[in-house]
C-alpha cells in the first residue's frame, strides 16, 4: 500500500505544488501592476532621499548615510552602472524604456519580492532600492501554504488509497482463488467504487465460467448415460442376431440394430449442434429474407412428417414480413426442432406465427397435442429433459431439441419459453 501511495502522492503532489507556485507567481503579477503606480509613488520618496545623499557634494561618507537609512527603513541601496541595469534579464523592456527615461522601473526579484532602480539624474549610474524582508516574508508564506496544500493533499489521497487497497487486494485474492479453480467467488466492493466495473466484469466472466463449466458437467454426465441405452440395446441385438437360428429373427435384430444406429447419428448430432452453440462467437445480426427461410423450414419439416407416416396440416405463417435479423443457420435448426415436437405430438393441425413489436421479433409454433403442464416447461430446456406419457422417450427423440432451440435464442440475445396454444396444445415462442 504504501508504494501505492507514494506513487499517486508523488503524481498528484507535484503537479499541484507546481501549478499552486504558478498560480500565486501570476497573481502577484497581476497586483503589481494593478498597483503598479501606487509602489512607484511610495519608492519615489525613498530614491529622492537616496538620490540627494549620493549627490550632495557635501556629504563625503553618503555610502554610510545610506547605511544608517537602510537600518532605519529596513531598505537596501546600490549604486550600479546603467548598462548593467539595462541588461538585466528579469526586467522587461517597457521597464528599460522607464529607465531609460529616468523614471522608476521594476523588476521581481527572484525569491520574491520587488527591486526598484532609477537612474541618477545627468550621470550613467543607476540607484538600485529593494525592501528587505519584504521576500523573506513571500518565501515563508509560500512554504506555509505549500506544506498546508502538501498535507491536505497526502490526507485525502491516504482516505482513497486505503479503501482502494484493500478492495484491490480482495479482487487478487478472488482472481488467485479462480486461478486455482474456485469459480463460485466473487469479488466484493464497495458500490460506487472505482474498481466496480472491474469487479463487475471479474464476476460475470467468473458466474459465466463456472455456469459453463456446470453446463460441460451436466453434459458429459447426460451423453454418458444417454448413449448406454442405445449402445447397450445394440449390444444386445447383436447378441441375439448371433444366436438366432431363424432368418426372419435375426433381420428383426438387424432392423432394431439399424434403428439403435439412428438413435446414436441423432444423439452424435445433436450434441454436436449444441457444442458448437455453446461456443460460438458473439452473434452479429443479419439481415435475412423470411420467405426462403420459413419455405425451407416448413419443407423439412413436412419431409420428415411424411418419413414418421404422420398426416399434420402445417398451416405457414401470416403477414410474413420481407427480412428477419437472424443468423439464418441456427434459427433454422431451432425452428426445425420446433416443428419436429409439435408435428409429433399434435393431433392434426401445427400453426407457425412470425410477430414483430419494433425491433423485437417473435415466432411462434402452436399445437393441438396434450400440451404441457406450466411446472414442467422450464425443466423441458434442460438437456436431456423429457415428458412422460404422450411427451415420453416412446415418442422418440434425444431431449436435446429444446435445449438447442433455447441456446439459439439466448445466443440471438432473446429468450425461448412455452405457454398455452390457442389451438388447445403447447405454443413454442422463440423471442429476439
Amino acid at each position: 500500500m504504501l508504494r501505492l501511495f507514494l506513487r499517486l502522492y508523488l503524481l498528484l503532489m507535484l503537479p499541484a505544488t507546481a501549478a499552486f507556485v504558478f498560480f500565486m507567481y501570476v497573481t502577484d503579477q497581476v497586483m503589481a501592476q494593478m498597483h503598479a503606480e501606487q509602489q512607484r509613488q511610495r519608492a519615489g520618496v525613498a530614491f529622492d532621499r537616496a538620490e540627494r545623499i549620493v549627490t550632495d557634494q557635501r556629504v563625503p561618507d553618503w555610502q554610510g548615510r545610506l547605511k544608517e537609512i537602510e537600518a532605519t527603513f529596513r531598505v537596501a541601496h546600490e549604486v550600479i552602472p546603467v548598462d548593467k541595469a539595462l541588461g538585466d534579464f528579469f526586467m522587461s523592456s517597457s521597464e528599460k524604456e522607464r529607465l531609460r527615461a529616468g523614471e522608476i522601473a521594476f523588476r521581481d526579484r527572484p525569491g520574491g519580492g520587488t527591486v526598484y532602480l532609477r537612474r541618477i539624474k545627468d550621470t550613467d549610474r543607476a540607484l538600485r532600492i529593494e525592501w528587505v524582508g519584504a521576500y523573506e516574508y513571500l518565501a515563508l508564506y509560500y512554504t506555509i501554504i505549500v506544506l498546508l496544500v502538501t498535507t491536505a493533499l497526502a490526507l485525502i489521497l491516504f482516505r482513497l488509497t486505503r479503501p482502494l487497497w484493500r478492495e484491490l487486494e480482495a479482487l487478487k485474492a478472488a482472481t488467485a482463488r479462480v486461478g486455482e479453480g474456485d469459480f463460485g467467488v466473487r469479488a466484493d466492493v464497495a458500490p460506487g467504487s472505482m474498481l466496480q466495473p472491474i469487479s463487475t466484469a471479474f464476476n460475470a466472466m467468473a458466474g459465466r465460467v463456472q455456469a459453463l463449466l456446470q453446463s460441460h458437467r451436466d453434459l458429459e454426465q447426460g451423453v454418458a448415460h444417454e448413449l448406454r441405452t442405445p449402445l447397450a440395446q445394440l449390444k444386445f441385438d447383436l447378441e441375439l442376431a448371433r444366436t438366432a437360428d431363424n432368418p426372419g429373427d435375426r433381420e428383426k435384430r438387424f432392423a432394431s440394430m439399424q434403428r439403435d444406429v439412428v438413435d446414436l447419428e441423432d444423439l452424435v448430432s445433436e450434441l454436436l449442434v449444441l457444442a458448437n452453440l455453446r461456443e460460438a462467437p458473439p452473434y452479429r445480426p443479419r439481415e435475412v429474407p423470411a420467405g426462403p427461410l420459413v419455405e425451407e423450414v416448413l419443407r423439412r419439416a413436412q419431409d420428415e412428417m411424411r418419413a414418421a407416416g404422420r398426416d399434420v396440416a402445417i398451416e405457414p405463417p401470416r403477414n410474413l414480413p420481407e427480412s428477419l435479423s437472424c443468423d439464418s443457420k441456427y434459427l433454422a435448426r431451432a425452428l426445425i426442432n420446433v416443428l419436429r415436437n409439435a408435428v409429433r405430438y399434435a393431433h392434426s393441425k401445427v400453426a407457425l406465427t412470425v410477430e414483430r413489436a419494433g425491433s423485437r421479433t417473435t415466432i411462434s409454433v402452436d399445437d393441438d397435442g396434450p400440451g404441457v403442464p406450466p411446472n414442467e416447461r422450464d425443466r423441458l430446456f434442460e438437456p436431456f429433459t423429457r415428458l412422460e406419457g404422450s411427451r415420453g422417450r416412446d415418442s422418440g427423440g434425444v431431449g436435446l431439441g429444446l435445449a438447442i432451440v433455447k441456446s439459439v435464442a439466448e445466443w440471438h440475445g432473446g429468450e425461448a419459453r412455452i405457454s398455452d396454444s390457442p389451438l388447445g396444445g403447447a405454443r413454442v415462442s422463440i423471442s429476439w
